[in-house]
């Protein structure tokens, strides 16, 4: 057992380090899913069942995986085990089932019970995942001072983007840690009081934290409503018009996307600042907007996902510190109704009412109000109580990672991925096609988006065919003509990559085998052909002759002088040379007569 902290990290450290040089060495494995400080959200048990997925490019007949705590108590020890038996198509695919915690992942792949390749996930998580919604004092002001997340457990997603207001799909998610200057993807704006907030779960929960921030500053709950309605929607403080069907689509998106990939526990809804002041809104209006973002969000993904709702009005705008009445009412209305998948969240006009630098927002850039922000990171955690909210709450669990079948097409010249029936829609990454089929030609990486009927979004296994479609000509080293004796051990060996390898004697087949290396025992002209692991074979390399003489038999010694002895070999073997030994020890003499 590896007691102390140093020495764990140490020993984790090194075998990092020799899973990387066995990695480089090989490099032909790489875990593709999850990736590096990806958390997953753990289900009402504290356990996720994560997919593995990978690719590989030699020959390997078992997979395995084990999870290993970054730190001793930060998650629970895994042995080995099989994730997939006898793979095949280049990707490897299963599922470990975790506890909550946070884990370096590392997978082996062995052939005929040697392991000859692996790989290593340094960081990742099963934990808790919060989706951020609302306005500025949820997104965060740029250029404000704000704490980072001191424990390495707390990350964001660093896919940001406040510019293009894309309505198409997101990339592939990316993770970080949760800085003071992290812009939390897709909107967020610096750690604001997300990192102090991410430290005190992960300190008491012993589990990672993530956090995706769809809030929009300014933004009023009619402008999320009416977004989601897909109606143009205006600023109410300058007047603008918003992108199309922003800001619910940042939203939708991260349901859609990264909840479904990853899971989450709830959405925080920090909202109200911009329905306050006397005839902005009225309660009934604010009633009417929120609940139907809410309603639209279960609708449109088929699952019921809690949103924490905070108690937020607060604003001044030239009139010193005013609570919205109207919208603290509808707020705590939408929380009364037992009907509705929400949760009390903080009173967050209680916090430095009087301490705020412009009257609304709990810290501007240019003034330091750190205690403001670490009084709602307080706050929210305060909420999220081991006794009601993690056990009363139910989280969306990840969606398993679909399989992919990849194999080599009948004219040898491409690769036909073929994904499961069920889904929607299918599209990949490299190709205009929304067939759950495809065949390429070209090398490339290729993965596929798929929806299923309630616009969820899940990604295929990466197929890595970057060295190409078929594997190159095989070069026979040693090449031209030889010629062997039959008891001597001649090898045979084929240039190229780590592939299954057929080799060809005359034409006809003479080891089916998977040897880069083939010993022929009689004579004949040899070829050899390769095949790669998406079944794709190479031309037939150029053919070596050999030629394996007869054995020689014992020469026969007799006398042919009074100072000479004669050496003859019966039949009509052509000796070319003798040795002759005197009393064991080899004599000069090289002719047939000594």
């Amino acid at each position: 057992m590896i007691k102390s902290k140093f020495t764990r990290e140490l020993f984790l450290k090194l075998s990092f380090l020799g899973i990387f040089f066995c990695s480089q060495l090989h490099a032909q494995i790489k875990i593709t899913t999850p990736v590096e400080r990806a958390v997953y959200q753990r289900g009402i048990d504290g356990r996720s069942q994560i997919s593995i997925a990978g690719t590989y490019s030699q020959l390997i007949d078992k997979v395995e995986v084990r999870a290993v705590a970054v730190i001793p108590g930060q998650g629970i020890d895994t042995d080995w085990a099989v994730l997939q038996s006898n793979p095949s198509g280049g990707v490897f695919l299963g599922t470990v089932t975790l506890l909550g915690g946070w884990y370096s992942l590392q997978v082996r792949a062995s052939y005929k019970n040697a392991v000859v390749a692996s790989d290593v996930i340094p960081r990742f998580g099963v934990g808790e995942v919060f989706i951020i919604a609302g306005q500025s004092n949820g997104q965060g002001l740029r250029g404000t001072l704000t704490k980072g997340a001191e424990d390495d457990r707390v990350n964001y997603i660093n896919n940001y983007d406040n510019t293009s207001n894309s309505i198409s799909d997101p990339p592939a998610p990316t993770f970080a840690k949760l800085t003071s200057d992290a812009n939390i993807a897709p909107r967020g704006q610096t750690s604001w009081c997300w990192g102090v907030l991410g430290d005190l779960l992960a300190q008491r929960l012993n589990v990672p934290i993530l956090f995706i921030n769809t809030a929009w500053e300014g933004t009023s709950v009619r402008n999320w409503a009416q977004s989601a309605k897909g109606e143009q929607t205006y600023n109410v403080y300058g007047g603008f018009l918003y992108a199309e069907k922003m800001p619910y689509e940042n939203l939708r998106l991260s349901i859609s996307h990264y909840a479904n990939q990853l899971g989450v526990r709830s959405i925080l809804w920090i909202q109200g600042e911009a329905d306050n002041l006397p005839g902005r809104m009225s309660k009934e209006e604010y009633i009417n907007h929120l609940t139907y973002i809410i309603d639209l969000a279960k609708i449109s993904i088929n699952k019921r996902i809690r949103w924490v709702i905070s108690r937020t009005s607060l604003t001044s705008e030239g009139y010193g510190p005013i609570i919205g009445q109207a919208v603290i009412d509808a707020q705590n209305e939408v929380l009364s109704n037992p009907f509705f998948p929400v949760f009390p969240g903080p009173n967050t006009d209680q916090i430095g009412p009087d301490s705020r630098p412009d009257g609304t927002h709990f810290s501007t850039p240019g003034v330091s109000n750190l205690q403001v922000l670490d009084d709602v990171a307080n706050a929210f955690f305060r909420t999220f109580t081991e006794s009601n909210f993690f056990a009363e709450v139910m989280p969306i669990t990840p969606a398993p990672v679909p399989s992919i079948s990849v194999a080599c097409n009948s004219s040898n010249n491409g690769i036909t991925f073929t994904l499961p029936e069920g889904y929607s829609s299918y599209s990949w990454n490299n190709s205009s096609s929304t067939s759950r089929t495809l065949t390429v030609t070209s090398p490339g990486v290729y993965r596929a988006t798929m929806r299923d009927a309630d616009g969820n979004v899940v990604l295929s296994p990466i197929v890595n065919a970057s060295e190409g479609i078929r594997p190159q000509r095989p070069v026979i080293v040693p090449g031209g003509e030889l010629q062997a004796c039959p008891e001597s051990l001649l090898e045979l060996s084929a240039s190229g990559g780590p592939h299954l390898y057929r080799w060809f004697k005359d034409g006809e087949t003479a080891s089916a085998g998977e040897g880069v290396k083939f010993s022929p025992s009689v004579s004949g002209s040899y070829t050899v052909m390769s095949q790669n692991v998406f079944g794709c074979t190479s031309e037939l390399s150029s053919q070596v002759s050999l030629i394996v003489r007869d054995p020689i038999a014992q020469p026969d010694v007799s006398t042919s002088g009074p100072f000479s002895v004669q050496a003859s070999v019966p039949g009509e073997n052509q000796i070319q040379s003798y040795e002759w030994r005197r009393d064991g020890q080899p004599s000069s003499q090289r002719g047939d007569i000594e």
